[in-house]
Formats: C-alpha cells, structure tokens, sequence
C-alpha cells in the first residue's frame, strides 16, 4: 500500500480495511481532549491520562502510533516507551515534553524508545505534519515484515 492510498482511504491494505490507530497519553484532560479532537480525522484515536491506563489499551488494541506526555505522576513517558517497546516495539513512539529536559529526550532517542520528541507547546499544523510523517514510517516499517514474493522461488 503506498502512502497516497492511505491519505484517500485511511486503511492499512485494501484486504483488512484497517485505519491506523493512535493512542495518546497525557494525565491533563484538557490536553487529551484538544489532541483528540485535532486528530480524529487522520487516526482512530485511543486515550490514556496515565502510564497504566495506557498500557492497558495497548495490550487491549492493535496501536500503530503514541503521542505522550514526559512528565506524568507515577510514570514518565520515557518510562512508558521501554515499557511499550518491549510489549510491542513496532508502533511510532513521540515524546510531548514541556520541560528543557534534554538528558532524558537523548537518552531516549539513543535506547530508541522513541522516534520523534515535540516540545510544548507545539504548533498543531506542526505536529500533524509529523504525525502524517509517523504515519508514514510506520507503513514504510510494517511492510518490511511482508514477505518477499519473489525470494525462495527457483528459476
């Protein structure tokens, strides 16, 4: 499936008809509301106002994408990316942080726990160029596991 398909149809492949998910986490209510409604038109959109509960959806639904918060009570966002990976390291991981805090966004890039970071606050144009992006390298990255149909055969 290319990626021109998708922004027509919003399906992964035209066989399963399924619409790219994104699951976003931030304990504000108000945050969680404003993304959601700026992204329910790309993505069928998941939300999550703690590390747990997140986790939760994730073992619970197929998510392709995460958007979450770094500073959350019990659980970072870093924290839950290690904890996501080893879950499922497949889905798009980006970090929303509001806080100078470049130690942990580095250390996170370079464990790969994350793909991208954004800082708040963000420009919403901004962050649904990057999500289209995301969106994107994750088609690109799933279709790395389809099998190749021309390897194996014999001429």
């Amino acid at each position: 499936m290319s990626w021109k398909e998708y922004q027509k149809t919003g399906a992964l492949g035209t066989e399963n008809k399924k619409t790219l998910t994104l699951l976003i986490v931030d304990d504000e209510r108000g945050i969680l509301n404003t993304l959601e409604e700026s992204f329910r038109d790309m993505f069928k959109v998941h939300t999550a106002n703690s590390g747990a509960e997140a986790l939760q959806i994730f073992r619970d639904q197929e998510i392709h994408l995460v958007l979450s918060d770094q500073r959350m009570p019990e659980m970072t966002g870093v924290e839950l990316f290690g904890k996501l990976k080893a879950i499922n390291p497949t889905p798009v991981r980006i970090l929303i942080t509001g806080y100078a805090d470049i130690n942990v966004v580095i250390r996170g890039l370079n464990e790969g726990l994350m793909w991208q970071y954004v800082t708040k606050p963000w420009d919403t144009e901004e962050l649904k160029t990057l999500l289209r992006r995301a969106a994107q390298h994750y088609l690109k990255e799933s279709q790395k596991d389809e099998p190749d149909p021309i390897r194996g055969l014999s001429f």
